[in-house]
């Protein structure tokens, strides 16, 4: 049953602001009552993923569409290879996931209350390269565009809103939405985000030029090569950086969140390992310590705790 307001065709562009309105109680609006059934039912299984058990062991042989995206070379090796090496994620970071995924799915579920055409829904995406599988499900298709739905920080969603190209995408999403589109939907020409403020509620939609077909292939078999080498042939992606003008030397951002960040830099600070000093801002991973930092310095099971 389609929505009581908007007899017009709705477009992407005014995504937010009709699920806005239907959010609005001083709107007459006409619930769909089998889209909120396949809602509720959608947000059930999320819960049954979030709370079943998991090995956290890669199959061999197959790669995520998530994976793509992923600079450095050194972390796939571990993924699949070394994978008790790396850190058990903590409870509340599983309940940021959870919730990030929750939100996701009540925004499909909104845009169709809102009268937007919505199909394709969690489509397999799956080809084979070099001996291995590749493979990852869409968010959706809404209006004719492709679409991956993104749950972000404030920060992450002010910078999102403006664009997102090769300078700003820290996590890798224009590759993911590059493959479904190369290998899943090529007769589809609009491909985009949709980003919602977990903190705030802000909703947007994000158009995006992927990259190439060639250059998703190139990274494919990059991770491939390093998957099935050694660990000393698959590279970092980031180096350590100067942290202030101690003569300290801290890990990049993009290394702070790695789950092998502690076995990655096993040998750092003369063996001792990656040391983690507690700042105002949050936690600092050093890798080599020329002046002692003047705060608390933690070990992980305590970081662990906070």
């Amino acid at each position: 049953m389609p929505p009581s307001f908007g007899a017009t065709m709705k477009t992407i562009d005014t995504l937010a602001e009709d699920i806005y309105h239907v959010l609005d109680s001083d709107q007459d609006h006409e619930t769909d009552e089998d889209n909120i059934a396949a809602a509720s039912a959608a947000l059930g299984d999320s819960f049954v993923r979030a709370t079943s058990k998991r090995t956290g062991k890669r199959e061999f042989g197959k790669l995520w569409a998530s994976d793509i995206g992923k600079p450095c070379l050194r972390q796939h090796n571990y993924r699949f290879n070394e994978p008790e090496k790396g850190e058990k994620l903590s409870g509340h970071t599983k309940f940021k996931f959870l919730y990030g995924e929750l939100l996701e799915e009540s925004v499909l579920c909104l845009a169709r209350e809102a009268g937007h055409t919505i199909n394709s829904e969690q489509v397999r995406v799956e080809t084979p390269i070099d001996g291995w599988t590749v493979s990852g499900r869409i968010d959706a298709i809404i209006d004719n565009t492709l679409i991956d739905v993104k749950s972000t920080s404030s920060y992450g969603y002010k910078k999102y809103k403006e664009g997102i190209d090769s300078s700003n995408d820290s996590f890798g999403y224009r590759e993911q939405l590059g493959f479904y589109s190369h290998y899943g939907f090529p007769d589809l020409t609009d491909t985009g985000f949709v980003f919602i403020d977990k903190q705030n509620g802000h909703i947007c939609y994000t158009q995006c030029d992927v990259p190439s077909r060639d250059e998703l292939e190139s990274k494919i078999r990059n991770i491939i090569t390093a998957v099935e080498g050694p660990e000393d042939d698959a590279p970092r992606a980031f180096a350590p950086e100067p942290f202030g003008k101690s003569g300290n030397l801290k890990l990049p951002i993009g290394c702070s969140y790695c789950d092998f960040r502690k076995h990655c830099y096993r040998g750092s600070n003369g063996g001792r390992g990656l040391r983690t000093f507690i700042y105002s801002h949050g936690p600092v991973y050093l890798t080599h310590v020329t002046q002692e930092p003047r705060v608390p310095e933690v070990t992980d099971d305590e970081l662990q705790s906070k």
